[in-house]
This record gives C-alpha cells, sequence and structure tokens, in this order.
C-alpha cells in the first residue's frame, strides 16, 4: 500500500516536472518573441526620432529663411516709407501755403473732416496701396514684355536655322553678305536697346527687330534665287571655300549669342531700375553698363569692317579670275595667230635670198 502510494506519488511529480518544463519553454520562447518585439519597436522609434530631427531641422531653417525673408521686406518698407515721407516733406516745403479764412463748405451740406492724424494715416495707406498696386501692375507689364520678347527671338532663332539649313553649298559667299547684314542690324538693334526704359522705347525696338528680320530674310531669298541662277550659268568655280564659311558660321553665331546676353543684361538692370530707388550703386551699375555696350560697339564696328574688308577682298579676287578668265583666250589666239604668220613667212624668206 505504501509502494503503491510511492509509486503514484512520483508518477505525479514526474507529470508535474514534465508540466512545469513544457511551460518553462513556452515562456521562454514568449520571452524571446517579445525581445524580438523590443528591438524592433526600439528600431522604429529610433527611425522616427531621426525623421523628427530631420523635420525639426527643415522646420528651423525655413523659420529662420522666413524670419529672414521678414526682416528683408520690413527694411524695404521702412526704406520705401522714409522715402516717400521724405519726398511728401520735401513737397510740403516747397509748396507755398495760402491760409483759407472763410473756407467754402462741401457740396453736400457736410462738414469737411479735420486733419488729424487718423485720417493722415488712412491717407498715407490709400498711397501706399496705389503705389504697390501701381509697382505690381508694372511688374506684370515687364513680364509679358520679357516673354514676347523672348517668343521674338525663339521665333528668329528658328527662322536663322530654317534658312540656313536650306541653303546649298555651293553659295557660301552669299552668306558671308548676310551674314555682313545680320551683323549691322544686330548692331543697329543693340543700339536702340538703350531705350528700354521707355515704353515707345520698347515698341520701337521690338518692330525694329522684327522689320529688319524680315529684310534680312527677304535678302538672304533674293541672294539663294539670285545664286541659283549664278551657279546654273558659272557652275562652281567661283565657290568659297568650306573653311572659310564654317569660321564665318561660328563667328556669327558666337555674336548672335553676345547680343542676347547684352539683351537679357539690360533687362536684368531695367528690372532692378525699377525695383529699387535709383542710388549710387544704381548709377555706377548704368555707367559700366554704358561702357560695356561701348566697348561692344567699338568691338562690332571693328569686326564689321574687317568682315567688309574681306568681302571686297574676296570680290576683287573674283574679278581678277574673271578677268583672267576672259584674257586667256585672247592671249592663245593671238600666240597661235603670230606663229601661224611665222610659219608662213619663213618659205618666202628662203626664196628671196635664193
Amino acid at each position: 500500500m505504501i509502494l503503491d502510494s510511492a509509486r503514484l506519488l512520483g508518477v505525479f511529480s514526474q507529470e508535474q516536472l514534465e508540466l512545469s518544463k513544457r511551460e518553462n519553454t513556452g515562456l521562454l520562447e514568449r520571452e524571446r518573441q517579445l525581445h524580438l518585439k523590443v528591438k524592433s519597436l526600439q528600431n522604429c522609434l529610433k527611425n522616427e526620432k531621426e525623421e523628427v530631427q530631420k523635420l525639426q531641422n527643415i522646420i528651423a531653417s525655413r523659420a529662420s529663411q522666413y524670419n529672414h525673408e521678414m526682416k528683408r521686406k520690413e527694411r524695404e518698407f521702412n526704406k520705401l516709407k522714409e522715402r516717400l515721407n521724405q519726398l511728401l516733406v520735401d513737397k510740403k516745403e516747397k509748396k507755398q501755403a495760402i491760409d483759407v479764412l472763410n473756407s467754402i463748405g462741401r457740396a453736400d451740406g457736410k462738414r469737411s473732416l479735420w486733419k488729424t492724424e487718423k485720417t493722415e494715416a488712412k491717407h498715407e495707406g490709400e498711397m501706399y496701396k496705389t503705389l504697390l498696386s501701381d509697382y505690381d501692375s508694372r511688374q506684370r507689364e515687364l513680364l509679358l514684355e520679357n516673354a514676347e520678347l523672348r517668343k521674338v527671338l525663339q521665333q528668329m532663332k528658328k527662322d536663322m536655322v530654317s534658312i540656313l539649313s536650306s541653303r546649298k553649298p555651293s553659295l557660301r559667299g552669299d552668306k558671308h553678305d548676310g551674314g555682313g547684314i545680320k551683323v549691322e542690324e544686330v548692331f543697329d538693334s543693340s543700339k536702340e536697346s538703350i531705350e528700354l526704359v521707355c515704353d515707345h522705347a520698347r515698341e520701337k525696338l521690338t518692330n525694329s527687330i522684327r522689320l529688319q528680320w524680315r529684310r534680312l530674310k527677304s535678302h538672304v531669298e533674293r541672294l539663294d534665287s539670285q545664286g541659283s541662277v549664278h551657279l546654273g550659268e558659272s557652275g562652281c568655280a567661283d565657290a568659297v571655300p568650306r573653311e572659310t564659311h564654317d569660321e564665318e558660321m561660328q563667328r556669327l553665331k558666337l555674336e548672335i549669342h553676345q547680343c542676347k546676353d547684352f539683351i537679357q543684361t539690360q533687362q536684368q538692370l531695367l528690372q532692378q531700375q525699377l525695383n529699387s530707388p535709383c542710388d549710387e550703386e544704381t548709377t555706377s551699375l548704368l555707367n559700366n553698363c554704358y561702357m560695356l555696350q561701348e566697348k561692344r560697339r567699338k568691338i562690332f564696328e571693328k569686326e564689321r569692317r574687317n568682315f567688309t574688308e574681306a568681302a571686297i577682298r574676296l570680290n576683287n579676287n573674283l574679278i581678277q579670275t574673271n578677268q583672267c578668265n576672259v584674257i586667256y583666250p585672247n592671249i592663245k589666239l593671238y600666240s597661235d595667230i603670230s606663229h601661224y604668220c611665222f610659219v608662213s613667212q619663213t618659205p618666202y624668206c628662203c626664196t628671196y635670198s635664193l
């Protein structure tokens, strides 16, 4: 009986031991899973902290940028306000005031308002609003005009590419003449671009560029027709070398690029002049611009003179070549006639001596 009870107790204790082992292994597995979950959550937390830090840095940088921008706007606004106040003070000082004893009432029968600080501030605010609205409208007009000028330049570029690509290789000499006319037209337009401050001058510049481009286009087409006729008559005897043509094309492209840069520089200067009040820096910048324009004008004149001299030399060479082609058959005919006369007279002289 005691042995049976002891045996049962041992079996029960073994079962309890196995059950506790299974529970222990389950708890260890759960603890391991919890550790893995904690590690993953820590990694996520670390990533979130880094993301938050990045966002905070971005927000801080944008806030500092916004503060700097606001300070700059406030300084500009204060400068503009001081300038307007100075202009108003100067105008009041220059204006001769007359004290009216018996003032005439308003037409509607109401009493006129007293000039107080509140009314003056109200009028001043209205004046600022009108000035800002005028400034915005002016800026929009300048942007529209700039877009129109860019469209004109793009159209000119497309027309130039289409015209030059349709030319024949044997008409390179005519291209030099067209290039000289292009340089002259661009030079004239660069002269007129100084007057961009005025609306009438800007319209005049745009119209002159379009008119000159049409003239250039018609001139190139006329040169094409003349070159085709001349090619049918005399062939390819007077063709200009390809290297000279390539050099002239490169130089013309460079000059067009310089002219475009010059127009963009003038537009930027005009925008800066309209945005900022005229001070010593602006005047010095304008003087530098005028000096640069004068220097470029001299360079354009020198290049145009060199190009004209080269065209004259080329024309003289062509004329001399044509004259040689005309004189050479006459010289050959004269030599044949003299040789025939000498041969025909020789027997007569021999008979006479005999």
